[in-house]
């Protein structure tokens, strides 16, 4: 004869009533208690047993944040800077950029312009000011007598911005050590500084751009020094076409000391 399934509890509770009920019928009395509600009842734990895979692999390791100052200072040429940046692995840009954006221009060039961080124009092609803001900086260099070939570009930050908003203070300081490097590097005779975020990187000041612009400060960096010149960011001129005329003001002191110092 097969044995018998196991009772449920239902099952017991109900052939137990059915007894208490015999009982009653004979003149004994017997009290049961109701039974617990579901959610008081304890469960029998469940023991779970990890994969032995699982249970075998070991902790990965950390990895080391990478030393952006070690890595620029090691960059004796401007081909190894770039591949330098190339490899940086440190700043959040890196993640959401299509394109490391470098320098474009003559890096033996006599004036070096540096601006804040790439669009989408630059984040597309991978060169610094080829969007709008870019073209409108090619006619006002050429307006004093300047182009690729005596003129070298870069910005503060070499990769996008998500949203084309400006790096944060964060960002720029990650990048920092390659962009003084750059510039000890090409030890350019001036330095143009477009707009207010690569005037407050490289001069510490923060008044705005429109207090400081066609003043004359300084960048020292590794032993190198070059006269800067803080200027309206061509961006900004095309929002406000009506300040081209401080731009130019200031584009004609830029000419004159650049003739100056031959």
């Amino acid at each position: 004869m097969p044995p018998s399934p196991p009772m449920t509890e239902a099952g017991a509770l109900a052939a137990l009533k059915g007894l208490v009920g015999w009982w009653s019928d004979s003149g004994i009395e017997v009290d049961i208690p109701p039974a617990p509600p579901p959610a008081l009842r304890k469960a029998a734990p469940e023991r779970r047993t990890a994969p032995a895979a699982a249970r075998s692999a070991p902790a990965a390791p950390e990895v080391p944040a990478q030393d952006g100052r070690a890595m620029a200072r090691s960059a004796t040429s401007i081909v190894a800077l770039k591949a330098a940046v190339e490899s940086f692995d440190g700043c959040e840009l890196k993640r959401t950029a299509r394109n490391m954006v470098f320098a474009r221009g003559n890096p033996d060039a006599p004036l070096m312009v540096i601006g804040e961080g790439p669009g989408q124009d630059e984040d597309r092609e991978g060169l610094p000011f080829v969007g709008k803001a870019g073209q409108m900086l090619d006619r006002m260099l050429a307006a004093i007598g300047h182009g690729e070939d005596n003129t070298y570009i870069t910005n503060v930050v070499f990769w996008r911005p998500p949203g084309n908003r400006k790096p944060s203070s964060d960002e720029i300081e990650l990048c920092r050590p390659f962009v003084e490097r750059h510039i000890a590097l090409a030890r350019p005779k001036l330095i143009l500084l477009a707009g207010g975020v690569s005037t407050e990187a490289l001069l510490g000041r923060n008044d705005g751009i429109t207090a400081i612009r066609g003043q004359w400060s300084e960048v020292r960096v590794e032993g190198h020094s070059a006269p800067a010149l803080p200027i309206f960011h061509p961006a900004f001129l095309l929002r406000r076409p009506q300040e081209k005329a401080k731009a130019w003001a200031d584009l004609l002191m830029l000419a004159e000391r650049l003739e100056e110092l031959g």
